[in-house]
C-alpha cells in the first residue's frame, strides 16, 4: 500500500516540474525575455523587423517564437513587416498624443499602415479607419503621404487613437523591393517618420 506521504511527494514533484518547464518554456520562445531573435533584428529609425521570421534558415527558437505569436512569416521578397513602439525621438508611442507619420511612397507592390493598442488589437472608432494602404491613401502632390495618428479628427489620411493607452505603428511591404530585402538595403532605406506634435 503506498503511503499518503509518497502521493504528496510525487505530487509536489510534478508541480514543481510543471512549474520549471513552464518558465524554462517561456524563457526560451519570448525573444523579449531571452533576447533569442536579436541578432537578427534590422532597426530603422523607429522601424525594427528580423530577417528571420520568414527564413527557412530560421533557428528552432525564432521558428517557436513565430508560432506562438500567430505571425503569417513569410520571405522578406514576398512581404517584410516592421513595427514601431516609439516615435523619431525614440519616445513610446502614447494614445494622448498626436504623431504624424510621413514619408515617401514606399517602393513595394502594395503596402499598408496599421495602429494597434496596447493588446495589440485594432482601435475602435466610429470611422471604422484602421490603416491606410497604398491604394487608398491621398498621396501629396509630390507622391508623398502623411498620416495624422491622433484622437481628434483631422483632415485628411487621420488614424484615430480612441481609448488605447499606448501603440504599435505596423507597416507592411508586400511585393517589396530591393531596397527592403536585406538588412543592409533596409538600414538604408527611407521609411516614414514617426514625428511627435504635441500631447493632450
Amino acid at each position: 500500500m503506498i503511503d499518503i506521504k509518497t502521493i504528496y511527494k510525487v505530487l509536489i514533484a510534478a508541480v514543481i516540474a510543471l512549474v520549471l518547464g513552464g518558465i524554462i518554456g517561456f524563457f526560451t520562445v519570448n525573444p523579449v525575455a531571452n533576447l533569442v531573435t536579436s541578432s537578427s533584428n534590422v532597426t530603422n529609425g523607429p522601424w525594427s523587423t528580423n530577417f528571420a521570421y520568414g527564413s527557412t534558415g530560421a533557428n528552432p527558437y525564432v521558428k517557436a517564437w513565430v508560432a506562438e505569436n500567430g505571425l503569417m512569416a513569410v520571405s522578406a521578397s514576398l512581404s517584410l513587416y516592421l513595427d514601431a513602439y516609439t516615435d523619431d525621438s525614440g519616445q513610446p508611442l502614447v494614445a494622448n498624443c498626436d504623431y504624424v507619420i510621413k514619408g515617401p511612397a514606399l517602393k513595394a507592390g502594395y503596402w499598408n499602415i496599421t495602429v494597434y493598442n496596447e493588446n495589440g488589437f485594432v482601435i475602435a472608432n466610429a470611422q471604422n479607419r484602421y490603416s491606410y494602404s497604398s491604394t487608398d491613401i491621398q498621396f501629396e502632390p509630390d507622391g508623398s503621404f502623411i498620416i495624422y495618428l491622433s484622437k481628434t479628427p483631422k483632415q485628411g489620411n487621420w488614424l484615430p487613437t480612441g481609448n488605447a493607452k499606448t501603440l504599435n505603428v505596423y507597416l507592411r511591404l508586400h511585393d517589396s523591393g530591393p531596397d527592403y530585402q536585406n538588412a543592409n538595403a533596409l538600414k538604408a532605406a527611407q521609411l516614414p517618420q514617426i514625428i511627435k506634435e504635441g500631447c493632450q
